[in-house]
């Protein structure tokens, strides 16, 4: 039996559902290590609390990747005008949350990068199963996310990877725009398309 994968939209309680695979997609990330630390268990337990901790964007379209009913990846699209990275974060103001302060900083570098793109889009969290990375998948979310985009208004969709990803977006017609500061990663790009209107 074959399986495919679909890709549709999910709501508030899918999306918490999905923290844990945004958990274990991102544990051996730079980011990851850079921000909670070497010791893989503790980074666990703390990865996992701050994928579950992040507030949820009620502006933002979020989609699910399913190999038949087994959520397989997710993507966060922000809509043109309201990037929620630009909307909630406060450059002066760090969170309580001890964990989500050490994003916090990289997310006040990431609103400095999005000033010169008035009205932009942003993609975020795009998270695949480690175990699946290379079949697809991540592929399929982004291009979901920007037809998405596409069926709802034009301009310039941003979205911010690790160097090592680079290669990834410019593949899918994302170029780099900057680099973005992040004192948990050695490089950091911040990524730029335009999308005109679909009619």
């Amino acid at each position: 039996m074959q399986t495919s994968v679909s890709v549709r939209e999910i709501d508030r309680a899918d999306w918490a559902a999905a923290t844990p695979l945004a958990a274990r997609a991102f544990f051996d990330e730079e980011f990851i290590v850079g921000m909670l630390g070497p010791d893989p268990l503790l980074r666990w337990v703390d990865a996992h609390h701050f994928y579950a901790a992040e507030p949820f964007d009620g502006t933002a379209v979020h989609l699910g990747a399913f190999a038949g009913d087994v959520r397989v990846g997710v993507i966060r699209v922000s809509p043109f005008g309201s990037c929620f990275v630009c909307t909630h974060v406060d450059p002066q103001t760090p969170p309580d949350d001890p964990i989500l302060a050490k994003d916090w900083r990289f997310e006040v570098e990431v609103v400095r990068a999005h000033q010169d793109y008035a009205g932009h889009a942003w993609i975020s969290r795009v998270a695949v199963e480690p175990q699946l990375h290379g079949t697809g998948i991540g592929k399929l979310l982004l291009t979901a996310a920007l037809d998405h985009l596409e069926r709802s208004g034009s301009g310039t969709v941003l979205l911010e990877c690790l160097a090592q990803r680079e290669g990834f977006y410019t593949g899918r017609g994302f170029r780099r725009a900057a680099e973005v500061v992040d004192v948990h990663a050695d490089t950091s790009y911040l990524m730029r398309i335009d999308l005109p209107r679909v009619a």
